[in-house]
């Protein structure tokens, strides 16, 4: 049970984030005549703004730039890409060109502006009016780009890159927003895996499994990367059991239940994990942002996890 203290808390930020959230239209883009967003480069030993080292921010792709004096940072300020000198200029200012022209857009989908963002995001977070970026070693061309609450990590041979980054940028800065409304500074991610993903997934436009496929796998099972079973088709069902709830309830009650997990990491007295594995704060987030199921009945995070199947039966 929460305690009278993040009660309240909890209350008065279901209250002052109703009706407060709008989309943004700002246009941030300072295109130069390479396609390239403009800006400039700089030495954090002159300008004293190093790379984050905060260990409990940076996955460990990102922990490639840590000792990487040289970034660049864009003509809005919003953005810092950071990296060997050893990289070609193109593949610093194409890291920030995504970064920057991606977020705008990525934030819509949580319906927040950059300002709301900048607001919320956890005040634990190094820069917190900036998306940092590092050219790393550690991201294969594969991968492309992986997102932290602290840095987002790209391949820095900018001629391996994927031709459309598009879907790839929007699933991993879904993840990076994710991990800055939900976390304040505890080390782990606080979200199980199948409502990361499936939030991805959702923000990015990817493929999503059918509702009436929804017997072929048990998407609240998978609590972490180790639980989820060898299936690449796994991710639409991911996706399929979040757009419930945000079907249901809207996606800012789905922000406001990352914003609440975040207050009560901050608070202190949700630490740990219930017996089904995913982690208290995000259970307890859950059962008191007031969520419904398809028919406005109240939903708990317990009959939402029992009941799943029988719900997606008979939502259509």
């Amino acid at each position: 049970m929460a305690t009278s203290k993040a009660v309240l808390i909890l209350s008065v930020l279901v209250m002052a984030l109703t009706g407060c959230k709008v989309t943004t239209s700002d246009d941030h883009h300072y295109p130069d005549s390479g396609g390239f967003v403009s800006g400039l480069f700089y030495d954090a030993r002159d300008t004293g703004r190093h790379y984050p080292t905060n260990s409990w921010a940076l996955a460990s792709d990102a922990e490639a730039c840590r000792n990487e004096p040289l970034y660049f940072e864009t003509h809005s300020g919003r953005v810092r890409v950071y990296g060997s000198p050893a990289y070609s200029e193109t593949s610093f200012r194409a890291a920030a060109s995504e970064l920057e022209r991606r977020i705008d857009g990525v934030l819509s989908r949580f319906q927040l502006s950059w300002s709301d963002f900048v607001e919320d995001r956890s005040a634990a977070a190094p820069y917190p009016r900036q998306v940092v970026g590092c050219l790393s070693p550690n991201v294969s061309h594969r991968e492309f780009v992986s997102a932290s609450l602290a840095a987002v990590a790209f391949n820095p041979y900018y001629g391996q890159w994927p031709y459309e980054t598009g879907q790839i940028m929007a699933h991993e800065l879904a993840h990076f927003v994710q991990e800055n409304l939900s976390r304040y500074d505890t080390s782990y991610s606080l979200l199980p895996y199948w409502f990361a993903e499936g939030q991805s997934v959702v923000v990015a436009g990817e493929p999503i499994a059918p509702v009436y496929q929804h017997y072929d796998y048990d998407p609240l099972w998978d609590v972490t990367p180790m639980d989820a079973a060898n299936t690449p088709y796994r991710f639409g069902h991911y996706g399929l059991a979040y757009r419930y709830l945000e079907k249901a309830n809207g996606a800012l009650a789905m922000t406001v239940l990352l914003e609440m997990m975040q207050v009560l990491d901050w608070d202190g007295g949700f630490h740990g994990e219930v017996s089904t594995g995913e982690s208290r704060a995000f259970v307890e987030a859950f059962n008191s942002a007031g969520l419904v199921d398809h028919r406005n009945n109240y939903l708990s995070f317990q009959r939402f996890r029992s009941d799943y199947h029988d719900l997606l039966n008979s939502s259509y």
